[in-house]
Formats: C-alpha cells, structure tokens, sequence
C-alpha cells in the first residue's frame, strides 16, 4: 500500500534517478495497476501532483493533473520530466504540499517553462506550461531534485509558516 511520507522522511532529500523501462516498482507487476492507486492516492489526498519520492520511491515520474489545467487536465503520471526552459518573469505564489500537511507558503517561480516528458508508452512529447500548472510541474521537479518547498523561501518564512 503506498503512502505519502511527510517532511523530514529520507526519501523527501534524495535527488531521483532516470526512470528505466526496466524499472520496476515494488509491489506491483502491472504499471498500470501502480498508475491507478498512485493517482488514486493523489486525487484522495486533494493533490494536482504527487512525486515519486514522496510515497518512498527515488526514481524520475510523478502524478500530476487537475480540471483547471491545460496539459494535464487529465490525471497522469509522466516520467523523466524536466523543465528545459523557463521564462525570466516571476510570479510569487502560495504552494501548498502534500508532505506538509497544512503548510501554506509564497513562493517565487517563473511564470513559464517548457518542458519535456515521456509518457508511460514511452513517448517523449514537449509543452510549454502556465500559471498553476507551470508552478505544479517546477514544484514536482523540485521534489525528484530532493528540493522540498521550504528550501525555496527564506528561513524567516519558513519558521513563521511552520509555527502556523
């Protein structure tokens, strides 16, 4: 059964390794089964993205998706993502993560990135992301880089949305 681990678990500061098409996950013979229960696991947990090493799995794919996207408006698990360019225009943001509960932070990312990912048939395909979605792709990419959303603020931030 898998779960999503909360900050400080290991796994959460680990940086991720490319996905193989020889990779598998532990417990699950079929990918397809594991792609169910692991957006299952995101949609029961309210997340629009959920990464590998955040249910204890140090390997390149994640979950994302959400109604309000344009990609990922359907609900899918993409491997080997990265972002290959961003904008230089900012925005400051309030993120939110699974692996801290109640845990509301400003955040500043690019506004935009173009990125590239396979699919689980194993094409690469490229896009260009905006607004949430663009900041729900960066903020997955963090984690599989073992960087959590506390790292993107300052330790004042930090302390004073910790204390919350």
């Amino acid at each position: 059964m898998i779960q999503v681990f909360q900050y400080p678990h290991e796994t959460l500061l680990q940086k991720s390794t490319e996905w193989k098409k020889n990779d598998s996950i532990n417990g699950y013979d079929d990918i397809e089964k594991f792609e169910r229960d692991y957006i299952k696991l995101m949609l029961d947990e309210s997340g629009m993205g959920l990464a590998a090493n955040q249910v204890g799995i140090t390997k390149r794919f994640f979950a994302i998706g959400h109604d309000s996207f344009d990609t990922f408006k359907k609900h899918a698990i993409i491997w080997n993502p990265k972002v290959i360019n961003f904008s230089e225009e900012k925005v400051i943001d309030v993120e939110g993560c699974l692996s801290f509960k109640n845990i509301w932070l400003k955040v500043e990312r690019p506004k935009t990135v173009e990125v590239q990912y396979e699919t689980t048939q194993g094409q690469t395909k490229n896009a260009t992301l905006d607004g949430m979605e663009s900041k729900c792709f960066q903020h997955e990419c963090d984690h599989l880089d073992g960087i959590t959303f506390n790292k993107r603020v300052s330790k004042l931030r930090w302390e004073m949305a910790n204390k919350g």
